[in-house]
């Protein structure tokens, strides 16, 4: 009570206008505490609380949506899956034992050493130490050729680049890295002619004439559309091979360029040299490849995956190689052969959907993934443009596309930028003095062929 007085005696000495607005506010204040919102005539409906269910799904059925492509990034699909790999015959498994495989490349306008690296899938990290050894390996010039190969881990093994005809720069592989070195040629190149008989298959036949393995392996690989040594070859058939060695005081110090090949089978001839392009052909000029198509379709679709030997998963960073193209086409659109070829593998698998593998020469193998439906069947031959397939959405994919990948000497490569082979004859403006020249060569391997 004494507390009241107290207040009411404190309110009374304020200012008038003051005592209003607070009379005002007082009223105010009890008017909202009196006030009930009127009873709604509708009910709010009822919801019982659902029990938490955990439904555990197998690993390969989650999709993740960050992983836009035909492969996977949890689940890459194997490039050595002998699903995807071409049965090999004997001479395959002989040439496979080779383990200074040699891979080339002529640098052309614009390339770098690492868009070389990155069209053929070889480890960047590699570059790096190359580069740390040497940094003139970044100086290319347009002509230049380089060569190089890579042991069973993928790693650079040997890594030459012709810088003229006389200097090469040669890197090794050793223990604790890469070794440079210079070599010059100093000696005087000569022909030299090698001759043999097949007694068994060739491989053996061509060692035993004095041929290294990857000098019969550029033999098969040159001839690989015009006579198959693994199959066509007759016990008695006979054939003579040129080659260019450096010469130092007498003493050969060099394998070799393999310059040309006389074979000679029943009535059966053939010739072949190697022109200043580096290319083979026969003895009117006409080359002896293949043509391959870089897009195995009849018009241009978007890439929705690009060639990524490098790719790295976005969780983990791990590197998760993609080793195709993707191109965004609509289920039904026709896939068409990237050139003349055996289909050796067409079937269904659970992460590449309905597939058809294509087997073209000795050299190269193409993939076709995620195909709503097969054309062909193992053991068609196609020619380059052929319809094998429709593309589709089937295997562990993200969407409509197809898949498509390059094999060549059995690694994958970048298909959109790698240097194909073409049928091109040789230059008109030199093929006079090709053909001038072949025959001369020819000659001369006949006259040591033996009898």
């Amino acid at each position: 009570m004494k507390l009241y007085k107290v207040a009411v005696s404190s309110i009374k000495q304020l200012p008038r206008q003051h005592r209003i607005a607070l009379a005002s506010t007082s009223l105010l204040v009890m008017a909202a505490l009196m006030w009930q919102p009127s009873q709604q005539t509708y009910q709010t409906p009822k919801f019982q609380r659902a029990e938490r269910v955990e439904i555990e799904l197998p690993h390969e059925k989650v999709e993740v949506l960050s992983e836009q492509n035909s492969e996977p990034l949890g689940a890459d699909l194997d490039p050595e899956d002998p699903e995807f790999s071409a049965p090999k015959d004997a001479l395959e498994q002989k040439l496979e034992q080779v383990t200074d495989v040699a891979h080339k490349h002529k640098i052309t306008s614009g390339e770098t050493l690492g868009s070389i690296f990155s069209q053929y899938a070889l480890p960047i990290s590699d570059m790096y130490r190359l580069i740390k050894v040497n940094k003139s390996i970044q100086n290319l010039r347009v002509g230049q050729t380089i060569e190089w190969s890579v042991n069973d881990d993928g790693q650079v093994k040997e890594f030459n680049i012709q810088r003229s005809k006389k200097i090469t720069d040669s890197y090794t592989l050793v223990n604790k890295g890469y070794q440079f070195k210079q070599v010059e040629e100093n000696g005087v190149i000569k022909p030299v002619f090698l001759t043999g008989r097949i007694t068994g298959s060739f491989y053996n036949s061509a060692l035993a004439a004095g041929l290294t393995p990857n000098q019969i392996q550029t033999l098969v690989q040159v001839l690989q559309w015009r006579f198959d040594f693994g199959r066509e070859v007759r016990k008695g058939d006979r054939f003579a091979v040129s080659v260019e060695r450096e010469f130092i005081d007498g003493k050969a110090v060099t394998k070799g360029e393999l310059k040309a090949l006389y074979y000679l089978s029943d009535n059966r001839e053939i010739f072949v040299m190697r022109h200043s392009d580096d290319q083979f052909y026969d003895t009117d000029g006409n080359s002896l490849n293949r043509a391959l198509r870089r897009i195995p379709l009849a018009k241009r679709y978007r890439i929705s995956s690009s060639f990524n030997p490098t790719r790295k998963h976005p969780v983990t960073r791990r590197i998760s190689p993609h080793n195709g193209t993707d191109f965004a086409t609509p289920i039904g659109t026709p896939v068409l052969a990237a050139g003349d070829g055996v289909v050796v593998k067409a079937s269904k698998h659970r992460l590449a959907g309905n597939y058809v593998v294509i087997k073209h020469g000795r050299e190269y193998m193409t993939r076709y993934l995620h195909l709503h439906k097969l054309l062909v069947k193992v053991g068609d031959r196609v020619t380059m443009g052929q319809r094998i397939a429709l593309s589709g959405n089937t295997g562990r994919s993200t969407g409509p596309h197809l898949h498509f990948e390059l094999i060549k000497k059995n690694r994958p490569v970048n298909a959109m930028k790698v240097p194909l082979p073409q049928a091109d004859p040789v230059p008109s403006n030199a093929r006079s003095k090709y053909k001038q020249l072949a025959n001369s060569e020819r000659q001369k391997l006949l006259a040591v062929m033996p009898g």
